[in-house]
This record gives structure tokens, sequence and C-alpha cells, in this order.
């Protein structure tokens, strides 16, 4: 080990401690995939500058190309786990490059490229794996001040790698065993440094992502009716913020009503109507889960609130819904029970607030229950004026 062998031992020790702190948390909150992760890629990080640390720059090839390639792995683990927050992988060719550059720093193969060349390679290679993450997180970027901080550590790790390349292609590092040995007393100390300084960034910012996660699961915890599983009036109250925050756009609201529910209740008990809830609620959810936001407002009443991009087809969506709930079988004691539902729909003006939008559509429910029951009727705006019309 090298005059700076404290240097070896405090960033495994960083590594270490970041791996220990990340597992506890994905094993305490199983749903945080980036956790689980980040564990592997500090892990990882760990093993490499360890055996890095402890081995002869002048000796044994081979295990210089594992201190490389296990460079490589942890940068791409990293990358995947700041993807992962939002459901995404890291690209294949990003995982083609990384196998591909370990094959070809290999040493004492036909191809092995000269130690400069070799340097070049390996800090492009991992400033381009790094910025194999850098779109789809431009994307999310506006999403919460943590996605533009993670971002932000992203693009700053891209750079330091893309000026290492330039340095060493500057002052090249030479192929006798003095030129190595003075690369590893010089700029390779400077590099580890940055590394250092890198992960400890990087591990940072993780963990404030993390810690936002863990926040964000446990508000959308408090936002789900326990019993269908849908967005309650708290999630609608939310996706009314964002909304008027711009950062989502409620094109329309279909309401639902089920008709006669107290007769469910009444004469089969509270379970056949949970039974019946859970039916409603899972059927809608297939229908508009892709669509917009479901929501259970309250006993046997729903609202969706439909994204602008499909709320050109809210007359049908709002038919298709009443057929789906009349359309549902179930088994036991209400195997002779058919369960309809009361529809009204609105199609949201251009600055018109949520919550109008929604006593609109409810305004059109009511109409349906006063005209029969298990119809549909519609909100329509008719040269400036608002008029119900029945539609089914």
């Amino acid at each position: 080990m090298s005059g700076a062998s404290a240097f070896f031992i405090l960033i495994p020790a960083m590594y270490a401690l970041f791996t220990t702190a990340l597992i506890v948390i994905a094993f305490v909150d199983r749903r945080l995939i980036a956790a689980r992760w980040a564990a592997l890629g500090f892990f990882v990080a760990f093993v490499s500058i360890l055996v890095d640390g402890l081995r002869d720059p002048g000796g044994d090839r081979w295990v210089s190309w594992f201190t490389v390639a296990t460079h490589f792995l942890p940068l791409l683990i990293m990358v995947q786990a700041f993807l992962s927050r939002h459901g995404k992988n890291a690209p294949a060719w990003a995982c083609a490059l990384f196998v591909l550059a370990s094959i070809y720093v290999m040493p004492n193969m036909p191809w092995a490229p000269p130690n400069w060349l070799r340097g070049v390679l390996v800090q492009a290679t991992c400033a381009t794996i790094i910025a194999s993450g850098l779109l789809p997180l431009w994307r999310y970027r506006r999403q919460s001040v943590v996605d533009l901080i993670a971002f932000a550590a992203i693009a700053l790790a891209c750079l330091s790698y893309v000026g290492r390349s330039v340095v060493i292609y500057i002052t090249p590092i030479g192929e006798s065993a003095e030129a190595i040995q003075q690369f590893y007393n010089g700029l390779n100390i400077a590099f580890h440094s940055a590394s250092a300084l890198m992960g400890m960034t990087v591990g940072i910012v993780l963990m404030m992502t993390i810690g936002s996660d863990i926040v964000r699961l446990r508000m959308e915890e408090s936002e789900i009716d326990p019993l269908t599983g849908l967005a309650n009036r708290r999630r609608l109250e939310r996706v009314n913020a964002q909304d008027a925050a711009g950062k989502l756009s409620v094109g329309g609201v279909i309401a639902v009503d089920l008709d006669h529910f107290k007769r469910v209740n009444d004469s089969f008990g509270h379970d056949a109507g949970d039974e019946v809830l859970r039916k409603v609620g899972s059927k809608l959810n297939k229908l508009f889960g892709e669509l917009g936001t479901v929501c259970r407002t309250g006993g046997e009443e729903f609202v969706i609130l439909l994204d602008r991009d499909h709320v050109a087809a809210i007359s049908q969506l709002s038919s298709a819904a009443r057929v789906a709930i009349a359309g549902l079988r179930f088994d036991g004691v209400l195997s002779a029970v058919t369960v309809t539902a009361s529809v009204g729909f609105h199609e949201r003006g251009e600055d018109e607030e949520i919550g109008n939008a929604i006593r609109r559509a409810d305004q059109a429910v009511y109409c349906a229950k006063t005209d029969g029951r298990n119809r549909v009727v519609g909100v329509m705006n008719d040269k400036g004026f608002h008029v119900l019309r029945a539609v089914a």
C-alpha cells in the first residue's frame, strides 16, 4: 500500500457506511427499490476501492482489470438506482457498453490498448455510462426539488469523468513501470479524491431522494381508500392542487353513483356491500386507471378525473362505465343481484376549477337518478349555456 494508505481506508469505510445504511432502509421498507440498487452499487464500489488500495500498482494486471470493471459496474448500478425511483431501467446500450468496455481493457489480449488509450477509454466509458441516465432524469427534474438535485448530481459526476479523460489525454500514462508508478503517485490520487467526493455527494443525494420517496409513500398510503384501493378525497384534493400548479391537466369529470346501494347493505349485510364496492372499484380502475385518477369519494360514490388527452371520448367512456358496472356478476348471497349505476359527466372548460367541474358532473348524476337510474347524463356546453343531456 502507498503512503496514501489512510486515504484508501477512509474511502471504503465511507462506502461501507452508505452500504449498511441503505441495506437497513431497504430491509425496513421493501418497496424502496432504489435503496436496494444503491446498496448494491456502494457495496461493489467498496470492494473495488479496497482491492485498488491494497494492490501493487505494478503487479498483477488482472487485479488491475478487476478494479476497472468494478469501477464501471457501480456507476451503472447508481444510474439504475436513480431511474428505478420512476419505474425506469438503465438503457440496454449502457449495459452493453459496460460489458464491451470491460472486455476491451482486459490485459494480455491481442486487442489490449496502450496505457494512455486505456486510461482515456476507462474515463470516457465512465462518463458515457453516467450520461445514459441524464436524459431520463432531465424529464423528471420538475417533479420535485429532489429530482432536480438528483439530475444535477448525475450531471456533475458525468462532467468529472469527462474532465479526467481530457487530463489523461493531455498527460498520457507511460508504458514503463516507472511511468505507471508516477501516475499512481500523482494523478491517480487526485482521481481517487474526486471519486471519494463524488461518491459522498451521490450517496447523500441518494439518501435525500430515498427519504423523499419514504415521505411520498407514506403520503400515498394516507390517500388510498383501504376498501377499494382507489384514491380517496385527500388524493382528490392533491390532484386539484397539482392541476392548479400546472403539473397535471384534468380535462373532464365522470361521476358514478351506485343505484339503490342501501338495499344491498340492508338485505345482505355490510360485508356484501363491501364486496360490491370492491368489485366496482376494481372495474373502474381497470377501465380508467391509465386514463386519469379514479377516486372513491364516499359511500357508493366514485369520481374519475379524466386526463385532457382522453376527454374527447368522455361520453363514450361514461357509457362504458355504466355498462361495465351493470355487467358485474357476484358470488354467494349476491349471485342473483344486479348492480347498476347512474353516471354523470362534464367536459371541463379551459379556466374552470376542478371543484366546479365535479359539481356539474354531480348535477348530471342527480338528473340521471330522477330520470329512472342506470342512465348516463352529461352537462354539455351549448352556445355558452350548460345543458343537461341524456346520453344513455
